[in-house]
């Protein structure tokens, strides 16, 4: 059979008289969805049937489409010896729905379309926010220091632009991932009123009859020479669908780390996906396509203006109220036990110029309802490797890390996680692979069994006056206590006050073999302890400052 997907040129399809002018043959079918690619906003639904066709034109019909398809992205293809004249979008209605008198419902219609412009326009802020965030990122990612370009470059500033640089990709990323989730409940909440509008518009159309379902159709109209059967597709972008990446990273003492990709899905296209062929990708249609424009950028001088006095009334209540909000229904906890980890063994990652596709080989079926549906992407067993961290002056705990190599090799796109260690639930953190380098590394929670302790030495902290200078001297001492019956290995971080003043002095006297970071007061120790071993660890600093002065915070 010939595969054609031909439009006849404008020009014919002017010369030929009006379609209503022809005897033509109606065909018409359910329209069923064969075939779905969800995007993290949207998705591209795809409608298949068989009809038998008589010589000439015939008018096929596909009954039962989402009302909110986009008109732009509908489109047609065939597998038979025809000709593809023309496809489009109708909402028609029975005979009885025509002759009624319209009674006004437009109060409740005006509403819903205003709320429906409303939510549009917050869509699109959301959207722009989700570029910002993303031009943000390209900048830092860019930038001459952190490429390593800059000819003032030092190791510890290169170190320091690295720290910085993983702190403000870390705060995007949750940001973005933030965004992203606000745009999946927003899509649903205009797929609501998408059917809302489509209820009143039909009422308003019966008036006081019963209300009558309105039809939503894709015609296709063919030209065929002879009888024959044809199977002819529709496709078309529904925004009413989505998905968002999430993970189950499960750690084992032996020295691997189960990691399961998984996708939330959610659709409300107002039409039922049965026993479908199903592909994830990364895209997202309804972003912009075009690339940004630089407009000229214009320096001008600071207005100092007089800040307006804010008075508090006291004993006043301020009613609470929600921006452009809405009260959203969170995933439940039965939501993480769900095991769909089956399937990930039958799903291929294809990664594109602009994005990845993963196409699941097994039929799936995802009703249209308001239920979150679990599907697994990949499951895949990494080596890790484990080790423990404490920052003793903000948190005493010793915390499990694990450090994994070659995972960018897995195609991850940002996405939150659930973590669990030796089958128990640990919690939740991000995975944003945009910010880490050739190892990702992940705090697995607190080991009660070793023991931290810091205290700063009285006997050793002194103040030495000499003519118009004074010398503050400090030393802090961290104990570690490994009650364990395995030896353990650990990194301790502290620091050190900086000083921005002139008159103020700040130098590292007793470090204990730390790695001493000059530009942000860092210390580091790594230490290995037997069973029961206990070890401690000393540092201190001088701080010289004019004698008639007081730090804040000593």
């Amino acid at each position: 059979m010939l595969t054609k997907k031909l439009i006849l040129p404008a020009l014919l399809i002017y010369m030929l008289p009006a379609f209503s002018s022809f005897a033509y043959t109606v065909k018409t079918n359910k329209a069923i969805v064969s075939g779905a690619t969800v995007f993290l906003s949207g998705a591209q639904l795809t409608c298949s049937a068989e009809f038998n066709l008589q010589p000439g034109i015939n008018q096929l019909i596909f009954e039962g489409v989402t009302p909110s398809l986009d008109q732009n992205s509908l489109q047609a293809s065939a597998k038979g010896n025809i000709v593809i004249m023309d496809v489009k979008f109708l909402t028609r209605y029975n005979e009885v729905a025509k002759k009624g008198n319209p009674k006004p419902v437009d109060k409740q219609l005006k509403m819903a379309n205003d709320s429906l412009t409303l939510l549009n326009y917050e869509i699109e802020e959301l959207n722009d926010q989700l570029q910002g965030l993303q031009t943000e990122k390209n900048i830092l990612l860019n930038n001459r220091l952190i490429k390593g370009e800059s000819l003032r470059d030092t190791l510890e500033l290169f170190k320091g632009s690295m720290e910085f640089l993983r702190s403000k990709l870390n705060d995007i990323a949750i940001e973005s991932t933030s965004i992203k989730k606000k745009l999946f409940y927003k899509n649903e909440k205009k797929g609501e009123l998408d059917t809302r509008i489509a209820e009143l518009n039909q009422i308003n159309s019966i008036g006081e009859q019963p209300p009558q379902i309105a039809i939503n159709t894709v015609v296709v109209m063919v030209h065929a020479d002879a009888a024959t059967t044809a199977s002819v597709n529709v496709s078309f972008f529904a925004p009413n669908a989505a998905w968002l990446p999430s993970y189950d990273l499960r750690a084992n003492t032996n020295g691997t780390i189960e990691l399961i990709q998984k996708a939330e899905l959610k659709q409300n296209t107002g039409m039922d996906w049965n026993n479908i062929s199903l592909t994830l990708s990364t895209g997202n249609p309804t972003q912009s396509t075009q690339k940004p424009l630089l407009t000229p950028f214009y320096l001008g001088f600071i207005q100092n203006f007089k800040k307006k006095r804010e008075v508090t009334i006291a004993n006043e209540k301020v009613p609470s109220a929600t921006a452009n909000g809405y009260i959203l229904d969170s995933p439940s906890a039965k939501d993480e036990e769900v095991d769909a980890l089956t399937l990930a063994e039958f799903t291929t990652a294809n990664e594109g110029m602009i994005q990845t596709e993963y196409e699941i080989k097994l039929k799936y079926t995802i009703p249209n309802d308001d239920n979150m549906h679990v599907v697994a992407i990949q499951n895949k067993t990494i080596k890790a490797d484990y080790k423990y961290a404490v920052v003793p002056k903000l948190d005493p705990g010793a915390y499990l890390v694990a450090s994994i190599t070659d995972w960018n090799e897995m195609n991850l796109i940002p996405g939150t996680s659930r973590i669990y260690f030796d089958a128990s639930y640990i919690g939740k953190s991000s995975i944003d692979p945009s910010i880490s380098d050739d190892t990702l590394t992940l705090s697995l929670g607190k080991d009660r069994s070793i023991m931290i302790n810091r205290k700063k030495l009285k006997d050793k902290t002194k103040v030495k006056v000499l003519q118009d200078e004074k010398t503050v001297s400090t030393t802090y001492e961290i104990m570690i206590r490994n009650n364990k019956s395995t030896s353990i290995n650990i990194d301790i971080n502290d620091q050190i006050p900086l000083s921005n003043m002139a008159d103020v002095k700040i130098a590292l006297m007793k470090s204990d073999d730390a790695k001493y970071n000059e530009e942000t007061g860092e210390l580091t120790w790594n230490i290995s302890l037997k069973p029961k071993e206990v070890k401690k660890i000393q540092f201190s600093y001088d701080i010289k400052l004019p004698k008639d002065k007081r730090l804040a915070g000593m």
